[in-house]
């Protein structure tokens, strides 16, 4: 496990669409946003999973404008409780994360259980395949609920840090069979770790970019600070 860096020992300047409009708009116009983009300074474009599953010509696309300008395409952000999707909770509540004795299906899930353990897996396999050109995805924890984990009986065991690890794993296994050359960036508050080591192909994220909304690429107008 490392952190993340470029080879000037920098973290590269990543863009990070905010919301699905965005996203469709960036593939759409994917020639004047790559050169906004290099304009900007940006050195990566994130991209969240379900793009490369629905929009593969228009991924291929801006992949190649913007590798005009050197800026590569990543995949993710903070799409961990992606990998179980919401729409299990009606049948495997069991899946989700515990709190003072029900089950919620709100941020992340119970990565304790086996079942959660293999619908993961499946899920990532799945994304990791649709981009398989990809040399970095991220698997970030929820927004502004890092620390928020299950409190089932067995995950009571283990610190929100220490569950986040464990499902970061899972999803550093399967990407090591598909993909031996990628990496999973993750992210966690500072606390303890606990006993439980991180995969080889893992590299810590210090800071996360702020997802953009809205970039004015059209018309080639500076981006606003926290506005893009």
């Amino acid at each position: 496990m490392a952190n993340y860096k470029d080879d000037n020992s920098e973290a590269p300047q990543r863009f990070l669409p905010a919301g699905n409009e965005t996203t469709k708009e960036i593939l759409k116009k994917h020639d004047s946003f790559a050169e906004w983009a290099a304009r900007q300074h940006y050195d990566v474009i994130i991209l969240p999973f379900s793009a490369f599953l629905s929009a593969g010509r228009r991924i291929k696309e801006l992949k190649q404008s913007a590798a005009e300008y050197g800026i590569s395409l990543e995949a993710g952000g903070h799409e961990l409780s992606n990998l179980v999707p919401r729409n299990y909770f009606f049948f495997h509540r069991d899946f989700f994360r515990m709190v003072e004795g029900r089950r919620v299906k709100t941020c992340h899930f119970c990565p304790t259980n086996p079942g959660t353990i293999a619908l993961l897996g499946s899920e990532a396999g799945k994304y990791f395949r649709a981009a398989e050109d990809v040399k970095v995805f991220h698997l970030w924890p929820d927004k502004d609920a890092e620390t928020v984990w299950c409190s089932c009986p067995t995950c009571r065991a283990f610190s929100p840090l220490e569950q986040n690890r464990i499902a970061v794993n899972t999803a550093a296994d399967i990407l090591a069979a598909i993909n031996p050359n990628a990496f999973i960036t993750y992210f966690e508050k500072p606390g303890d770790g606990g006993n439980i080591p991180l995969r080889a192909n893992l590299l810590k994220m210090e800071t996360l970019p702020e997802p953009v909304a809205e970039p004015r690429f059209s018309s080639g107008r500076e981006r606003d600070q926290g506005n893009g």
